[in-house]
């Protein structure tokens, strides 16, 4: 049976409100009147909560990540950077994913309120994130979006480097002497567009027409990397080498990776011999193929940190009545070169 406040004060000889004053940190003490509290909370096993003591000031010390596709390692990369920054300053994380669904993510975010976090962090699922001016119409809340750009609410967001990494890659690709390079994503989102950008700056640069026929993207379900290995990319990617004559692939995240690389093994096209191949990403197994894959790296991790830092700066400006310009951060990314090209 759960010991009560009141029966720490009994066994210590003080009242509830000496107690809340030790445990809370809200009122000096004398040192053996702290000690009696302390003694009395180790013996009797009392247990605080520390949810009901946030809701008594006012907050609940929880922020929301709510994760478009949580099957994408790239995001619990970026939740672990996000739940260690939030973690200095007294916060815990709550995940919850989306699925690549609207109406979930909105079920989500209802949810995320109902139970009085402080603030939030999205990975939307759509470009669209007007729905969140009325959620938080009554409810506000900062608010940062990392990997992904909302259109119809502004807020805080952090973002890779995505057209300058994809054109990099192409670059090197053309420099190697490639001109049939094309280019598959998991899915058409704002990043994804912005690193086919990135392809066809590069193609246009150095004088090379670019092939509507040679830029692939998938599908927008959300599914586990197994079935990537067989999904819209692969056989996007069978179709370019079976119909087209490309020497080189651009992969646009580690999820189109999973269906492109599978399709260039299953095929026994050897790499680079017969094909380049570049991804973008640079998840853990890509040292672990032969050869190695050429990737464009992201730094999830300190995506989430800067994401941290930024709400946690919001919740400050949101107590102190400051009123201050959204801000958009952008990751560099870095080309790490293998033996796939």
């Amino acid at each position: 049976m759960k010991s009560s406040i009141k029966e720490v004060a009994h066994l210590a000889g003080v009242s509830v409100a000496t107690v809340s004053y030790v445990l809370n940190g809200t009122k000096k003490v004398r040192p053996e009147t702290e000690k009696r509290v302390m003694d009395a909370v180790q013996k009797l096993n009392y247990q605080i909560n520390p949810l009901a003591r946030n809701f008594r000031k006012g907050e609940s010390k929880l922020i929301g990540f709510v994760v478009c596709d949580l099957s994408n390692y790239f995001f619990q990369d970026v939740a672990h950077g996000l739940e260690t920054q939030l973690a200095k300053h007294g916060y815990r994380l709550i995940l919850i994913d989306s699925k690549e669904e609207k109406s979930i993510e909105m079920e989500n975010v209802r949810n995320l309120l109902a139970s009085s976090v402080d603030g939030l962090v999205i990975a939307p699922t759509t470009e669209d994130c007007s729905y969140l001016k009325f959620m938080l119409a009554n409810h506000p809340i900062p608010v940062a979006f990392v990997d992904r750009k909302p259109i119809g609410f502004e807020s805080d967001m952090v973002l890779s480097t995505n057209e300058d990494g994809a054109y990099e890659a192409v670059k090197h690709l053309i420099a190697k002497g490639h001109r049939e390079i094309a280019f598959v994503g998991s899915r058409l989102d704002s990043t994804m567009a912005e690193r086919a950008e990135g392809y066809r700056k590069a193609l246009r640069e150095a004088g090379i027409p670019v092939n509507a026929n040679y830029i692939r993207f998938g599908d927008s379900l959300s599914v586990s990397q197994r079935d990537h290995r067989h999904g819209a990319v692969y056989k996007h990617t069978l179709d370019l080498l079976t119909k087209h004559d490309i020497t080189a692939l651009f992969s646009g995240n580690t999820l189109a990776t999973v269906g492109a690389f599978t399709c260039l093994m299953e095929l026994n096209i050897k790499i680079p011999q017969d094909i380049a191949f570049i991804t973008f990403d640079d998840s853990f197994w890509f040292t672990m193929t032969t050869p190695a894959l050429t990737a464009i790296s992201q730094y999830p991790d300190q995506i989430g940190d800067v994401a941290g830092k930024m709400i946690c700066e919001r919740l400050v400006d949101f107590r102190n009545g400051v009123d201050r310009p959204h801000q958009l951060q952008r990751i560099a990314t870095q080309m790490i070169i293998r033996g796939s090209c």
